[in-house]
């Protein structure tokens, strides 16, 4: 893809997140590849169904420098950036995106006490590369800061735990999850496919509630 079409893509994308929820109350972000170790990354505090082509970033991914600031002198690179960057280089990133969405702070609390959430027994689990319907997936859960860039240590620590190398999401009490793939597709693919999961967790506990009752 050109440079024209991942900027009109990332956009597309951020309004489709908006709807469905992920990215309400300029909360929120993504980033994509533009190869050669460049991405471009959306801007902070802004209403993301938004934004335009001309008000992303770029940033070179190895030191976490803009490269080209957005058309708009008014933004802020998204205070995501330097997790972005982050799982770029340590999962070998090609997108990544940042929800908060409502189903994935309720999913973290069904982890507590553990530093994890099992999935399984979900035909969607083989969305996730790597995964097939039948496995348990753990997905690492950490402790949110004040700060996004302050949770950079968790964030390292659990991309780096064996336990977790099949995992393609972070999620952050009380905030959100990080959901990356290997390019702005998979990435999509993988924040429908870990949404899903998500929900479909809530749900099955409730009605095991309720058939407690």
């Amino acid at each position: 893809m050109s440079e024209k079409a991942v900027r009109g893509f990332v956009c597309e994308l951020l309004a489709v997140f908006y709807q469905k929820g992920w990215v309400a109350g300029t909360g929120g972000g993504i980033c994509a590849s533009l190869g050669r170790g460049l991405f471009l990354m959306a801007p902070t505090g802004v209403h993301k169904e938004r934004v335009a082509p001309s008000d992303l970033f770029v940033v070179d991914s190895m030191n976490g420098k803009v490269v080209s600031p957005s058309k708009n002198r008014a933004l802020r690179l998204s205070e995501c950036g330097t997790i972005f960057c982050e799982l770029i280089r340590k999962r070998k990133a090609g997108s990544v995106m940042h929800s908060h969405a409502l189903s994935a702070v309720l999913a973290a609390d069904r982890a507590r006490p553990l530093d994890q959430l099992e999935i399984r027994g979900f035909e969607m689990l083989k969305g996730l590369r790597g995964e097939s319907n039948d496995a348990v997936h753990m997905v690492p859960v950490i402790n949110n800061r004040p700060k996004e860039a302050e949770l950079l240590g968790e964030i390292t620590r659990v991309v780096d735990t064996p336990k977790f190398q099949r995992a393609h999401c972070i999620l952050v009490r009380d905030h959100g999850a990080y959901i990356w793939g290997e390019d702005i597709w998979e990435t999509k693919r993988h924040a429908e496919v870990y949404h899903f999961l998500f929900e479909a967790v809530l749900a099955r506990a409730q009605a095991s509630r309720m058939r407690k009752i």
